[in-house]
């Protein structure tokens, strides 16, 4: 019996160890240098996947008669195909890209969907400092995102947030400049978040009803509309 105990322990601090390890390294390896952007000079339709004509409409025929499920629904269905799928096929890591080089390849409109995804994403499983952790490159197109699909009362109280993580800004184009001609000046910064600031009390008044079902569900329904809105420019049809 205690030997079983002893290998149980020594398995939980190798495990600790571990994630520690991790922890540290991935400090090092987020620091970024380049905000993605609204506006991209590298912009193109080369990542548009090509989809049946009718894959929307079927999309949406087959969850009409289904109960909408938190997790289960035409939101996933969707993101699959214009989102997971273009990660999966391009698999940029393997390019030697940045994040913020291969989205800054997609249109305006596939920036704004991937960063809100990611967004839903990130929160869901770590709360808004795991997005900011993990993405501080799309810390700001995350807003205009927020902005540009309806969701006031979201971008509103990430607007706060940013305050927050950032300082005190006025506009999101003072807020780029700030650290356009600085860049070591922004990696000191993140670093700094990322090894010491490990909470923002200003999101936890997102995360009091990011998880609710009510507003999982209209901020699904805002993407899902940002989509049929945007078609052309987030897939081909063939």
């Amino acid at each position: 019996m205690k030997t079983g105990i002893i290998v149980i322990i020594v398995f939980l601090i190798l495990v600790i160890g571990f994630f520690i390890l991790r922890n540290k390294s991935n400090k090092t390896e987020n620091v970024m240098t380049e905000f993605v952007r609204l506006d991209s000079q590298t912009e193109s339709t080369q990542h548009l996947p090509l989809l049946p004509e009718n894959w929307l409409s079927e999309i949406e025929q087959k969850w009409n008669d289904k109960e909408w499920g938190i997790y289960d629904n035409k939101h996933y269905d969707i993101c699959e195909k214009i989102c997971n799928d273009i990660y999966s096929t391009n698999k940029y890591w393997e390019k030697n890209q940045t994040h913020a080089d291969f989205l800054n390849e997609l249109t305006k409109e596939q920036r704004i969907y991937f960063t809100l995804i990611n967004f839903e994403s990130q929160v869901n499983n770590g709360g808004v400092y795991q997005f900011l952790f993990n993405y501080p490159e799309l810390s700001i197109l995350a807003l205009e995102g927020m902005k540009e699909t309806g969701m006031k009362k979201l971008a509103s109280d990430y607007e706060i947030v940013l305050n927050e993580y950032f300082g005190k800004f006025d506009t999101i184009q003072d807020l780029y400049s700030k650290f356009q001609n600085n860049k070591s000046d922004w990696n000191k910064r993140f670093k700094a978040f990322a090894e010491g600031y490990k909470e923002l009390p200003s999101a936890e008044k997102i995360e009091d009803y990011f998880y609710e079902e009510s507003f999982v569900k209209t901020y699904q329904q805002d993407l899902t509309k940002y989509v049929k809105a945007n078609r052309n420019k987030l897939y081909r049809t063939e």
